[in-house]
């Protein structure tokens, strides 16, 4: 099978490398900016699980680049995050309920749980036990019509009623063959050994059910679009819209979703029967049917069929023919991680009411643009064009203005051989605006060094870029801003064109701007 795979195994690889790449650089023009935001020698353990968390930077990682800026990492302060970030996780499901650790009144022995909900969104069930649980209840019935929580698709609600008993159900979870029913209300204990009526609200089921169904025809859809590499790899089905999780190595192009949308609304339209049938694992594995990986599977299952489009492995509700989906719709498609591809798609009246309001986008555009619905991607490309020229022109008011004229005159030039080196205070408003100013002069320069300094508001910073040509030879901004903030006790660093360092307070802009002077000199006596 991994031959088999080979080139995919090979793609897979590829986008994982390009993906860690991109992260990588982004993970470390964070670590600058929380470098130039530092008042002392140690990076916060919060600043440090950041890092961890959003860009993968493991903590020796963080502490191998603090250390080349002769700065300390808060390595408790990282752990303490870390453990909140872990109690957070364990906190943030919905009614995940030990069921041997509640307090239960057992109302009756015998079996509980038994499943009527494929057949019939009502039951006459009697109390098997019950728990209070703040102001809730959590109830066990002999047998339910609720759907429990399972294979991606949300527990089912509804209501509970008997006498002396009005329970709305807000949620069924399931632990291990148990259905917990979440319930709010009100709940007479005198009266729970009678039967109650349960009811499951049919609308949300119904919407549900056309969306599961729908990731079935999704999946099939895929493999014949993107290939048979996709396998699901996740979702979560609920009534107003479902995900879906692939197994991909790139982004889905607008041509292939389109592709998607027609081959499943075309089964929509076949009205093709679905039919469920129970049989032995290895049986169905022989059939083709697919089954989910990492998925526990007894030795019978249910297999859902589509006529000969799809054969999958589920236990969750469906509907009895692929029409009752009525319409279907992708509207969103991302990247979940290396490899895996994110869907959320809509059904039936979610879909329909989707188009329209895309519609009613589409027409107030057209009455914005003056044009009709043929033009409308000429028109709005030239409003794009029409805005860059304009753009173009503010920056080059930007180059004019009182910020650029006043680096002039306050620059030092100097120059050494070939190598020009101009040292500059000025007044940007913040070290983005003076990254901005410093590409604006670094670019397509050749043999120059330039150092801009601004004053922030309780300490300086300084950007020392250095053209390409010079880094070639050995010219490294980030070894200057590093060797002229170690004066200063404030370290530095970056990128080899383009780094920074500042000093203690802004009464120093001066000093650091002279020993900007000192350490290039230094540097360029190093060039041959």
């Amino acid at each position: 099978e991994i031959i088999d795979k080979k080139a995919h195994i090979i793609n897979v690889i590829k986008a994982e490398e390009k993906s860690f790449n991109n992260t990588l650089d982004r993970g470390l023009n964070h670590f600058d900016k929380v470098v130039q935001n530092l008042s002392g020698k140690t990076i916060s353990g919060t600043e440090a699980f950041k890092l961890y968390d959003t860009y993968g930077f493991p903590l020796d990682l963080t502490q191998l680049i603090a250390r080349e800026q002769n700065l300390k990492v808060d390595e408790k302060g990282f752990l303490v995050a870390m453990e909140q970030q872990k109690k957070r996780a364990k906190s943030s499901g919905k009614f995940k309920v030990n069921s041997d650790k509640i307090d239960w009144n057992n109302v009756r022995k015998g079996s509980d749980s038994n499943f009527v909900g494929y057949e019939s969104l009502k039951s006459d069930s009697k109390i098997v036990r019950w728990a209070k649980i703040n102001d809730r209840f959590t109830i066990v019935l002999d047998k339910t019509p609720f759907y429990a929580e399972a294979g991606g698709q949300i527990g089912d609600t509804g209501t509970i009623i008997g006498e002396g008993i009005d329970l709305i159900v807000v949620d069924t979870q399931k632990e291990n063959d148990r259905f917990l029913h979440f319930c709010k209300g009100d709940f007479d204990e005198l009266f729970v050994k009678n039967k109650v009526k349960c009811t499951v609200k049919k609308e949300r089921r119904d919407a549900i059910r056309r969306n599961h169904t729908a990731t079935h025809l999704l999946h099939s859809a895929l493999k014949e679009v993107l290939g048979e590499h996709v396998h699901q790899a996740g979702s979560s089905v609920g009534p107003e819209n479902f995900r879906f999780d692939l197994t991909h190595f790139e982004k889905i192009t607008t041509k292939e979703i389109d592709q998607v949308e027609i081959i499943v609304n075309n089964e929509i339209i076949k009205n093709t029967v679905v039919i469920p049938t129970i049989k032995s694992f290895d049986d169905a594995k022989k059939e083709g049917a697919e089954a989910l990986f990492g998925e526990k599977y007894g030795d019978e299952v249910r297999v859902l069929t589509i006529g000969t489009f799809s054969k999958e492995l589920c236990g969750g509700t469906h509907v009895n023919r692929t029409g009752d989906i009525g319409l279907f719709k992708i509207i969103e498609e991302s990247s979940l991680a290396a490899g895996v591809r994110r869907i959320i798609a809509i059904t039936g009246k979610d879909a329909v009411k989707y188009i329209q309001n895309q519609n009613e986008i589409i027409t107030g555009l057209q009455d914005v643009l003056r044009c009709s619905q043929d033009e409308l991607v000429e028109r709005a490309g030239k409003v794009v064009i029409e805005q860059k020229k304009l753009m173009k022109m503010i920056e080059k008011g930007l180059k004019e203005s009182s910020v650029v004229k006043d680096l002039y005159q306050k620059s030092i030039t100097t120059k050494i051989g070939d190598v020009k080196y101009i040292i500059s205070e000025t007044n940007a408003k913040n070290i983005n605006e003076l990254k901005t100013l410093g590409d604006q002069f670094i670019q397509k320069e050749q043999s120059l060094i330039r150092v801009l300094g601004i004053k922030g508001e309780k300490k300086p910073t300084i950007i020392v870029l250095v053209t390409q040509d010079l880094v070639k030879k050995g010219i490294n901004a980030s070894d200057l801003a590093r060797t002229i903030g170690y004066e200063f006790g404030t370290g530095g660093g970056g990128r080899p064109h383009m780094a920074t360092t500042g000093a203690q307070n802004n009464d120093q802009l001066g000093m650091l701007l002279n020993q900007a002077n000192t350490h290039i000199l230094l540097a360029l006596k190093t060039l041959k």
